[in-house]
Formats: structure tokens, C-alpha cells, sequence
């Protein structure tokens, strides 16, 4: 890579709240900040799904056997790689023989295969949470939730997921085009989400990592929204986001009970993402500005970010009022759940 283009993205990434937090001190520097432990995330269940959707960008593959007018397993004839990331990649792929677990897909489908890193397929738990994601996603059938139409595992022992391929873009393209949205035209949007995020926890599955990039904008769907990428999801009462090592991805959306390690983690974590992503796009900006993690982290904990209506004056007093409670540092003093969120934004935006 190109010493000048990697700066660049690098402070791309910044710009959008996202960072990588493996240096030495940060993490201990968080934990004399908080008082307490911390609790991370493994790198390697990060894949972004910005490119699920269909942006006509060509990328090169992580896996060399994987290329364009190869075939998969024997049925998925590949097209373009449109995502990557820290667990594997995206591909635009054919399904050549319809043998899909979903019914409605028959042969010539263009479908969205997304394919495990091949140096994580010895990997046993990486592997079952890779399939995990797939077989709950598989259970929850909603407008506003990608569809997994198969999951499967060629003869080299390679596990890949098959999705709905999208059409449109992410709430985080749109944002970088439109820079802020009014909350009359967030509140359907908000809408489509917390209904797909209700049938969601109702199957006792949290995402446990919305943002821009994971909210897609359709083109002519049923909804107007798709909530993909639900690799960092959880199981409520089965599984805990509690393996120390190195924390990455994007802190600044991330719930105060998740980085002091409350001993119940639920629903509520992602309503105050929602709430973080909600701020960022009627503000065009994020709450919170610290650039060092454990700063960050120390402001997220103490609900210490910019009011919205100082960071911008304009969005009217009830619509602040709703973000807000949204994004209580308390989970108690949350909305109930999403739903009522989505009600309340609308009452608002009226």
C-alpha cells in the first residue's frame, strides 16, 4: 500500500470514530481511568459489511484460490469480491444449481457468499461462531434483517454463508454524501430498524455492533432498511463479550456496561448504538471527540459527550430529549426497548 494512501485512510477511519485499540498502554490506561476491568473484543470476529452491497468496486481476494470465474463448493460461480475483512470476505457470487435451504432461490440467483478466512478455518471457535451468526439469522425471518439463504462447507473444509445480495447503500455512505439528516426523514428509518431489531431480541440475539455502516439503506425493498452484519452478535444468557485481548472496531457506539463489564449484557446495548448512530446523523458528527482510547472510553463510561443541541442548535429540544435518553449512561434510564424509541422519535419529529 501506498505509504500516502494509507495515512489518508487512516484518518478516514478517524474521522468516522473508528479505531484499532491494540496499543501497550491503552488498555491499562483505561482500566486506572475506570476504576476497574475491561472488557474487549476479539479482532478476529470483525467483518465489515459495508460491501454487501452491490458498489461496483473490485477488491483482491484474502483467499488466493478464491477468484473471479472460480467455483465454489461445486455451485457458487464467484463474480467480484465486494467486502473483507479481520474473518473473511464477500463475494458477488451465481448460484449455479439452486440448492439453497431457502426455497425461493433457484439456479442462476446472484447471491452474496460470504467465505471464512482460510487461515481461521482450524480455528473450532471461530468456526461455530461463524455458523452460529448463519443458523440464528436463519431462524429470524424480518424485512429489515439480511435473509441468509444457506450456510455450508465445501470439500477443502471452507464454511461460507450465502446471502440476499443488496441493493443500494449504507447509512454511512449516505451520511458521508448528505453529511446530516433531519429527523422527519431518520424517524421511517428508525422505524424499519427497531422493527428488525425487536424480532431480533425477541429471539434473544443482541447485534452488538450497529452503526453506519451496518445499517443499509435498499433500493425498492419491502423495507426501506437492512441491518446486516450481526458477527459480533450474542446469545442473552448464553454468552458474554468478556475475552480480554485487543479491542477493535469503532469504541464510540459501544454501551458504558459493555466496556465495565456489567455481568448481564442485553437488549438495551444496542439501543444505545442506535442512539450514538441517531446523534452522528442529525449532527454530522459523533458525541464524542477524545482521540485517545482511554479518554474516549472514560467519556463514554461517564456520559460525558456533547450535548446534541450545543453540537447543533437546530435539531428541535424534544428530538435532543428522545437521543438522549437513548444514550443514558444508566441502561435503566433507557427506553424500554427499541420500539418505544422508534415512537418516541416520531412523536417528535412531528
Amino acid at each position: 500500500m501506498d505509504e500516502h494512501a494509507g495515512r489518508a485512510r487512516a484518518r478516514a477511519r478517524g474521522s468516522r470514530g473508528e479505531q484499532t485499540l491494540g496499543s501497550p498502554t491503552s488498555l491499562p490506561s483505561l482500566r486506572s481511568l475506570l476504576g476497574g476491568p475491561v472488557f474487549v473484543r476479539p479482532r478476529s470476529f470483525l467483518l465489515s459489511s459495508r460491501g454487501i452491497g452491490n458498489d461496483g468496486a473490485v477488491r483482491r481476494s484474502l483467499d488466493p484460490t478464491l477468484q473471479p470465474g472460480a467455483t465454489l463448493d461445486g455451485r457458487f460461480r464467484l463474480m467480484r469480491e465486494i467486502a473483507s475483512g479481520a474473518m473473511g470476505a464477500v463475494w458477488e457470487a451465481i448460484d449455479t444449481t439452486g440448492r439453497a435451504s431457502d426455497p425461493q432461490v433457484e439456479a442462476g440467483t446472484v447471491v452474496a457468499l460470504k467465505v471464512l478466512r482460510p487461515e481461521l478455518h482450524s480455528e473450532p471457535s471461530i468456526r461455530r461462531r461463524f455458523r452460529r451468526e448463519a443458523s440464528v439469522l436463519q431462524s429470524i425471518s424480518h424485512p429489515a434483517v439480511v435473509r441468509i439463504l444457506d450456510l455450508g462447507t465445501d470439500a477443502g473444509d471452507r464454511s461460507y454463508t450465502v446471502m440476499e445480495l443488496l441493493k443500494g447503500e449504507t447509512l454511512e455512505a449516505r451520511l458521508a454524501r448528505d453529511k446530516r439528516l433531519d429527523a422527519p426523514t431518520l424517524a421511517p428509518m428508525l422505524r424499519a430498524i427497531a422493527d428488525g431489531l425487536g424480532a431480533v431480541h425477541a429471539h434473544g440475539v443482541i447485534h452488538g455492533d450497529l452503526k453506519p455502516s451496518n445499517v443499509f439503506l435498499t433500493e425498492g425493498g419491502e423495507s426501506p432498511v437492512k441491518i446486516v452484519d450481526f458477527g459480533l452478535s450474542k446469545i442473552e444468557g448464553l454468552e458474554r463479550l468478556t475475552r480480554t485481548g485487543e479491542l477493535t472496531g469503532t469504541p464510540a457506539y459501544m454501551a458504558p456496561e459493555l466496556l465495565t463489564g456489567a455481568s448481564e449484557l442485553d437488549a438495551r446495548l444496542d439501543q444505545y448504538a442506535l442512539g450514538v448512530v441517531l446523534y452522528q446523523a442529525l449532527a454530522g458528527r459523533l458525541p464524542f471527540v477524545k482521540v485517545h482510547p482511554g479518554a474516549l472510553m472514560f467519556e463514554i463510561v461517564m456520559g460525558q459527550g456533547t450535548p446534541l443541541r450545543e453540537a447543533a442548535p437546530d435539531v428541535p429540544e424534544a428530538v435532543c430529549a428522545v437521543v438522549a435518553r437513548a444514550m443514558a449512561p444508566k441502561r435503566e434510564d433507557r427506553f424500554a426497548d427499541v420500539l418505544e424509541l422508534a415512537r418516541a422519535l416520531e412523536a417528535a419529529s412531528r
